[in-house]
C-alpha cells in the first residue's frame, strides 16, 4: 500500500493565532489551500479550515476583519505518521470527520494531507485504466 509521504503536501502554510480571519482567508486563497496550521513561533497550536470559517464566522455573521484565528481554529490537531498508508489516512479522516491531517515524521509536522490529495492518489492508482 502507498505511503502518505508520496502524496502529502510538504509545503506547510502557517498563520499566527492573532491573525484575523480575513488575513487567514487571503493566505488560503493565495496558496490555493483549504487549511492552515496555526503556529506561534515553532509550536503548532491547531488548524483553521474553510469549514471552520464557514461554520464559526460566516454562518454566525461574525466580523472576519476583527475575529482572530485563535477564537475559530480547531485546537485538536489530528496527526498521522508519513510512513502510514493512504488507507490509514482515509480511515482516520473518516472516523474523525475531517478533511485535513497534519502529517508527522519523528513527531514533527512535516506536511499536510487533504481530501483533494486522495484525487491525486486515485488518479495515480487507477487513472490509466481505460
Amino acid at each position: 500500500m502507498d505511503q502518505i509521504k508520496m502524496y502529502m503536501e510538504e509545503k506547510l502554510i502557517t498563520v499566527k493565532p492573532e491573525a484575523t480571519i480575513t488575513e487567514a482567508a487571503k493566505l488560503m486563497t493565495e496558496n490555493k489551500v483549504g487549511a492552515l496550521l496555526v503556529k506561534d513561533d515553532s509550536k503548532c497550536l491547531g488548524i483553521i479550515t474553510e469549514v471552520d470559517m464557514t461554520h464559526r464566522v460566516l454562518a454566525l455573521e461574525v466580523d472576519p476583519k476583527t475575529t482572530k484565528v485563535a477564537s475559530v481554529m480547531s485546537q485538536s490537531l489530528i496527526t498521522l505518521d508519513c510512513e502510514e498508508t493512504m488507507l490509514d489516512a482515509f480511515k482516520l479522516m473518516r472516523r474523525n470527520n475531517v478533511r485535513h491531517l497534519a502529517i508527522t515524521e519523528a513527531k514533527k509536522v512535516v506536511g499536510m494531507l487533504s481530501i483533494k490529495d486522495f484525487a491525486n492518489y486515485y488518479n495515480a492508482q487507477f487513472g490509466n485504466q481505460e
